[in-house]
């Protein structure tokens, strides 16, 4: 079994542990505005290298990453993405078709280590390099296309030397099978996800004839182009905070089900780390 964690603010660790749920985000609406640029210096006639451009918002939009780490005490992590310091990390064991089958995902978990380097490598364009490229597409939308992995890996999981302090771990999936009904995906366990949205109100859309319930948006900004899957992930360890007071919550006990851990991370004041500890259901 091999655990991962991510993290989370409190309203979002809340939901997170109320429906085992993961949630998969479309890459352009990451924080980084160099994500997928990793072949971006491309060598190559200029006609190649507009074909290059266009290839790569379309995959864009044809999948979603799910961003994990192996450390559960970064410090800059808990500040940047866990409310500082008061939201959780929980750990997923990541076992199982759902993170690892080549059928569901692009890029597996068992194969999802990003890369940081200070440098962009220049991607040659030649037939074979974009027909690779093509390959990666076409089995991003589901069809029976070798993809080339090695090319795959490196266009999602390529990231500047700054962010290594995150040890990230990337698992890209596959939004929609083009071979298969909405219906036919959304009935299958694996593939079945949802969205959070709200109904708009007639005033946000002034010109247009409005029909109540038909026009739909984010529920909020944290919310676009998020993917929450319905398949419930084992949840293994739980770490709070250590500005959480999570532990004066009604809902605390909650917390605890069977092959769960739960920790409270506090200050060790004789050196820079935290301290792990054990909490036991009162």
């Amino acid at each position: 079994m091999t655990i991962l964690y991510k993290y989370y603010g409190c309203a979002g660790g809340k939901a997170a542990l109320k429906s085992q749920n993961l949630g998969f985000r479309k890459p352009e609406f990451f924080n980084d505005p160099f994500e997928l640029t990793a072949l971006s210096n491309s060598v190559g006639p200029a006609n190649k290298q507009e074909t290059l451009k266009i290839r790569i918002d379309q995959l864009k939009d044809q999948v979603a990453v799910l961003c994990l780490t192996r450390s559960a005490f970064n410090p800059l992590m808990w500040a940047h993405y866990a409310d500082q310091h008061k939201g959780f990390v929980i750990g997923y064991d990541t076992s199982g078709p759902f993170l690892n089958s080549p059928e569901y995902n692009l890029i597996t978990v068992d194969s999802g280590d990003v890369l940081y380097t200070n440098t962009k490598t220049p991607f040659a364009l030649n037939p074979e390099s974009m027909e690779a490229l093509n390959g990666v597409y076409q089995h991003a939308m589901g069809f029976e296309v070798a993809a080339d992995r090695a090319l795959a890996r490196r266009l999602f999981l390529t990231k500047h030397a700054s962010w290594v302090y995150e040890e990230e771990v990337r698992v890209v999936k596959k939004v929609m099978d083009w071979t298969h009904t909405v219906e036919d995906d959304q009935a299958d366990p694996l593939r079945s996800f949802y969205m959070l949205t709200r109904n708009l109100e007639p005033h946000e859309l002034p010109d247009v004839d409005f029909e109540p319930g038909y026009f739909v948006t984010a529920s909020n900004d944290n919310a676009r182009e998020l993917y929450l899957y319905s398949h419930k992930v084992p949840i293994r360890e739980v770490y709070l905070g250590a500005r959480s007071t999570y532990m004066d919550d009604p809902d605390f006990s909650d917390i605890f089900q069977p092959e769960r851990h739960i920790y409270k991370l506090d200050v060790n004041q004789t050196s820079w780390d935290f301290e792990r500890r054990a909490l036991t259901q009162s």
